[in-house]
């Protein structure tokens, strides 16, 4: 696919999961005569066999890059899933002149030189630790932390998930404000209970309270683009 200047939605996915996770939500944008893409991460999706204990933040957000120079895009809306979120950040800091507008879906939105696990609580810091310290990926959390327990999608996404590779979580992110021209979304879901490895309200007060960025509420869990992929496909296009 190569969209040149046309308009273009491109959905990173978060941590564990792969591309597969937009399967409701891509064919649903080309219903509605959008171009739209997942581009897949190192050692998640269907190039979960590519990652290596080296693989980090940069690497994925090198992968996004790479996608959209390779498919010539030029009009994007990018959208960072949760851990997705420090990959968006990072990729609109480097090619900011390809970004027309930048959607977190309950999602991470780092601070320069912060990493996604400066973000968690010290007793799940210390889990991770020693994790990374013998070298260890990161297991997929259970998906009833995140809200979702519908037996089809359970059943659709458990033999997907794969583990993290730590470094992504580790490398702090190198980002800056974004240009006055680039509108932001924050979209927060709240249809799961409150769990310190998933801190998104703090994101959606932080950015309710600013006028630059436009904020909404989805009453679903995290997976919305499952739970609820009509709603998640109407706001983006509303606010891609």
């Amino acid at each position: 696919m190569n969209s040149g200047s046309t308009h273009t939605y491109v959905l990173v996915t978060g941590a564990w999961h792969g591309e597969w996770v937009w399967r409701d939500v891509m064919p649903g944008l080309h219903a509605r005569g959008h171009a739209a893409t997942a581009p897949a991460l190192t050692g998640l999706g269907e190039r979960r066999h590519h990652g290596t204990a080296d693989t980090d933040l940069s690497a994925h957000i090198g992968d996004v890059i790479a996608h959209i120079e390779s498919e010539g895009l030029q009009s994007v809306t990018l959208v960072g899933w949760s851990y997705g979120g420090m990959v968006v950040a990072g990729v609109a800091a480097r090619i900011p002149d390809r970004i027309r507008s930048l959607i977190y879906l309950d999602a991470f939105v780092p601070e320069d030189g912060v990493a996604l696990i400066d973000y968690m609580p010290l007793e799940v810091r210390a889990r991770l630790d020693e994790l990374t310290n013998e070298g260890k990926p990161v297991p997929p959390v259970p998906l009833d932390v995140f809200g979702l327990t519908d037996p089809s999608l359970v059943e659709f996404v458990t033999p997907l998930l794969v583990h993290q590779p730590w470094r992504t979580f580790y490398e702090p992110a190198q980002v800056r404000p974004l240009p006055a021209d680039i509108p932001m979304t924050y979209v927060y879901c709240t249809g799961y209970p409150a769990t310190p490895i998933a801190p998104f309200s703090v994101f959606y007060e932080k950015f309710k309270a600013d006028p630059r960025v436009r904020t909404v509420v989805m009453e679903t869990g995290h997976h919305c683009m499952l739970s609820e992929p009509v709603k998640t496909i109407d706001i983006l296009e509303r606010f891609g």
